[in-house]
């Protein structure tokens, strides 16, 4: 449903993507630290913030490109509003879906700056986290530190296998039209 305030509302989102994450990094964790939230449950509420932008941006793209006439055929053929969206519309956005759930997947576990800032306690760490012990000021341990990261690539590899028919399906939907 198009109105002037969702108008705004995805205008602010689009506006949000705009600020860089280190203008406002430490605000954040000040703002964050008061609340006591600078832990695992703050970071995913920080990652769901900083997430949402490029998300809606997504979804409002495709949702653009889906005709206003499948819905009306489906309410005339008696689909509630619920039905429409889950047996209709939500179906044709899983090349979308897939697309944000893997640039999100990527991003989240690749984060380094967010989680060392919000994450300060010790064996709450993320992999990328635990990769900078590695790296020593005298001595730089290689050899474990290219074993860890094989191992902290290997299930964002594994999802990507999963994901690749629906990924492969998206790109080539959008290069019919």
């Amino acid at each position: 449903m198009k109105s002037k305030i969702s108008t705004i509302l995805f205008f602010t989102f689009v506006a949000a993507m705009l600020i860089p994450f280190q203008s406002v990094m430490i605000p954040l964790v000040t703002v964050f630290g008061r609340f006591e939230m600078l832990n695992q449950g703050g970071l995913i509420f920080m990652y769901i913030g900083f997430g949402a932008s490029l998300s809606i941006f997504l979804y409002h793209g495709a949702l653009n490109n889906i005709p206003k006439s499948l819905d009306e055929a489906a309410t005339i053929d008696g689909a509630n509003r619920f039905q429409v969206f889950w047996f209709i519309i939500f179906p044709i956005l899983k090349p979308i879906t897939v697309t944000v759930a893997i640039l999100n997947i990527i991003w989240i576990w690749n984060d380094y700056l967010l989680p060392s800032l919000v994450i300060n306690t010790p064996g709450s760490e993320t992999i990328p986290l635990k990769m900078f012990f590695f790296f020593g000021e005298y001595t730089k341990q290689w050899h474990l530190a290219m074993a860890g990261l094989t191992l902290a690539i290997v299930p964002v590899i594994i999802f990507y296998f999963f994901a690749q028919r629906s990924i492969i399906k998206g790109v080539s939907d959008g290069a019919v039209k």
